[in-house]
């Protein structure tokens, strides 16, 4: 004999009315999402950075187009030892030695930069996240495969690993592929370093008592990893990225510096870049440029416009996706636990 209905759930006399029950409880589940994404101030600040760096990428594009990846240069000002600084002609001034103007350079390298930063980032992520909560969920031999290799990865700096995949193939592709394969070079270096978290974590997941229930019921390993393991194992992972979009610009600024020091155009390092040309819109490019031309030790701050604005912008990036990621932590950890 059953028993009467639970005093929680109201009775629900046709389809109709039990449409309208469910949208209600939508409504307060998108209701309830949005009030804890508003309590958490460092993911808003963030996205609006980030937000704001987007609309000047696509700002960027609509008025460079076809000409983007291309600088104007200026000789004048490329052979002078006194380039114009900030002014209402230049406002971030311009950059001698390659005769570029700070401000449209930088413009120009936005989409680039967020191009390239977002691929190799969520590229690394991906395989990272995946690979890790495969390892963890399931152990045994995928486990100690996807770990050593992780392992051996993690055991080299990850400057001179990028340096040395670059190495073996840049000559055997043309400068268009440069930046692509030096992408893909780098999220290769990276993932373990989102693999090792997420491994750790879903191996507490995978023995909770909600996975073994799910599990005893018949369901499937790739159902297991995707409902349960991956949702509960991911937030870890989201302290790593800001320092890994530093990293992708360290390189990117070594490459570079090392270069103005290279021998000339036929130096060693001019040859082994991750730039399709010579003068390219990047601002890691930016950086080691204007420190190049800008800085000396005799007067350190004669050109200091040529490398602090480029660093400047490299900075705020950062802390866009830091208070992001930092953000978005805080907001899956509430409600992982809520």
């Amino acid at each position: 004999m059953s028993g009467p209905p639970a005093p929680d759930l109201p009775a629900v006399r046709d389809a109709d009315e039990f449409d309208a029950a469910v949208a209600r409880g939508l409504a307060a589940g998108r209701g309830a999402r949005w009030r804890r994404l508003l309590r958490q101030p460092s993911l808003i600040a963030g996205g609006a950075i980030l937000g704001g760096f987007a609309l000047v990428a696509v700002y960027s594009l609509v008025r460079f187009g076809t000409t983007i990846a291309t600088i104007p240069t200026n000789f004048d000002f490329a052979n002078s030892l006194a380039p114009p600084g900030p002014s209402p002609r230049h406002p971030l001034g311009e950059m001698n030695g390659i005769g570029i103007d700070v401000a449209r350079s930088l413009l120009q390298a936005t989409p680039f930069d967020l191009a390239l930063i977002g691929g190799i980032v969520l590229l690394a992520l991906g395989v990272g996240v995946f690979l890790g909560a495969y390892a963890g969920f399931r152990g045994g031999g995928a486990d100690w495969v996807i770990t050593s290799a992780g392992d051996i990865i993690v055991g080299v700096p990850p400057f001179f690993f990028v340096l040395v995949l670059f190495i073996g193939v840049h000559l055997l592709i043309v400068p268009s592929q440069y930046l692509l394969v030096f992408g893909i070079c780098f999220a290769a270096v990276l993932w373990p370093y989102y693999a090792r978290p997420v491994r750790a974590r879903a191996q507490q997941v995978a023995r909770e008592a909600y996975v073994e229930a799910s599990r005893a019921s018949g369901a499937p390993d790739r159902r297991l990893v995707v409902h349960h393991i991956l949702p509960n194992s991911f937030y870890p992972v989201l302290a790593q990225v800001p320092v890994d979009v530093y990293n992708v610009f360290f390189v990117l600024t070594v490459f570079q510096f090392i270069g103005c020091f290279g021998g000339g155009a036929n130096g060693f390092y001019q040859t082994l870049t991750p730039f399709p040309t010579a003068i390219f819109p990047e601002w890691g490019y930016l950086l080691a440029s204007g420190a190049c031309y800008g800085y000396n030790v005799l007067t350190p701050f004669a050109g200091w416009w040529m490398y602090t604005f480029p660093a400047v912008v490299i900075v705020l990036f950062g802390i866009g996706v830091m208070l992001v990621c930092d953000g978005g932590e805080k907001y899956l950890e509430v409600k992982r636990s809520g």
